[in-house]
């Protein structure tokens, strides 16, 4: 049977959901009037409610449709009409079949129902099936057997904060897009006194390393995306994770442990490497990004090198996490003279590059 993926996986959640939790198809988002004054029907894949609590997940399936942006338009046009409340949860589940740009066009499109006021995710479906065997299982060409379960209560976990801070609440970032956000974000932070001034000289052992752009940015700081709160007014942030919002956070949270973010980097699919088995010409970038931003320095040459555990998909400019011996923060070897003054100025906030006000 063609299209057979999507049933099948919501067969199998309705018949045993999680423990806690009942699972329902096909659910309607809004009320027979509003969908004689629409004209249309919008219904949900699988809805997730909690016996325990009011959540309730709302999971969207996106196999291998061509515009899977449509379900986030049929989520916001309800929540227009009848609003959804906090303790609703739109998630959108994409597949490695669907295309890179129509997937970051929908990952995108999340922090416009943020914006909107609605808690939404976008994870990936069944990350361990690469394009060609989600197609095979889609159109039956592949036996369903072998399909392994969906693991529900990682998605379940992935929309609940890990912190809350004034500017919002702080949440794992939930696919790759949201990571190389943050990548920008931080290097375009980085340009302001002021913020150079509140990072200070925070101890970093991973970096995430984009090639194509030469841009790196801390991976404890790429790891995790922010989201308004309830009382926030609309349209109140950019679309990622910023310096000063950061900065703020509580250290009791447990989210500046560098680990648990290059682990989480390393679930997205971004593989880790140290930073001398990378190309000549990314060192080179490396130190450039290094004199502009933490001064001249000789990264520690180590001859461990952790095998990635999962492959970034070789159709992307292949970012990745990059492990280098020496920690910002911390005095570099054998540094010149020169050098440990410019260090020591950085450290003070006031490096004098590009002056800038507060953001």
């Amino acid at each position: 049977m063609r299209f057979s993926l999507a049933a099948e996986i919501q067969n199998r959640l309705v018949a045993r959901p999680p423990p806690g939790w009942t699972a329902r198809r096909e659910v309607p988002l809004l009320d027979v009037d509003a969908t004689r004054i629409l004209g249309y029907r919008p219904a949900v894949d699988l809805l997730l409610e909690s016996r325990q609590t009011d959540e309730r997940l709302w999971l969207e399936l996106e196999i291998s449709r061509a515009d899977p942006v449509a379900n986030h338009a049929k989520f916001a046009s309800a929540h227009l009409m009848q609003p959804l409340s906090e303790r609703d949860t739109f998630v959108s589940l994409v597949s490695n079949h669907v295309a890179r740009g129509r997937a970051n066009l929908a990952a995108h499109s999340i922090y416009l129902l943020r914006i909107a006021g609605l808690k939404a995710f976008q994870i990936a479906l069944l990350p361990e099936l690469d394009a060609k065997t989600v197609m095979a299982l889609n159109q039956g060409e592949a036996s369903l057997d072998g399909l392994p379960n969906l693991d529900v209560r990682e998605i379940i976990n992935l929309t609940r904060p890990v912190a809350s801070v004034d500017a919002g609440r702080i949440y794992y970032a939930t696919n790759a897009l949201e990571v190389l956000l943050n990548l920008q974000q931080w290097n375009r932070d980085m340009t302001h006194t002021y913020c150079r001034s509140v990072w200070g000289g925070r101890r970093i052992r991973y970096l995430v390393a984009h090639p194509s752009s030469g841009l790196f940015a801390p991976s404890k700081f790429c790891a995790y995306t922010r989201m308004p709160s309830p009382n926030d007014s609309p349209g109140f942030q950019t679309p990622a994770m910023t310096v000063p919002a950061y900065t703020r956070i509580e250290p009791e949270t447990g989210i500046f442990d560098g680990q648990k973010a290059r682990l989480r980097l390393e679930r997205l699919g971004f593989r880790c490497t140290h930073i001398s088995a990378c190309t000549p010409s990314l060192r080179q970038r490396f130190a450039s990004w290094g004199h502009l931003h933490i001064g001249p320095f000789r990264p520690i040459i180590s001859t461990t090198y952790r095998r990635p555990k999962w492959r970034y998909p070789t159709t992307y400019p292949t970012p990745f996490v990059a492990r280098f011996g020496n920690r910002t923060g911390v005095q570099p070897p054998r540094a010149s003279s020169t050098h440990r003054a410019r260090w020591a100025t950085y450290r003070a906030g006031a490096t004098g590059l590009d002056p800038g006000s507060q953001p």
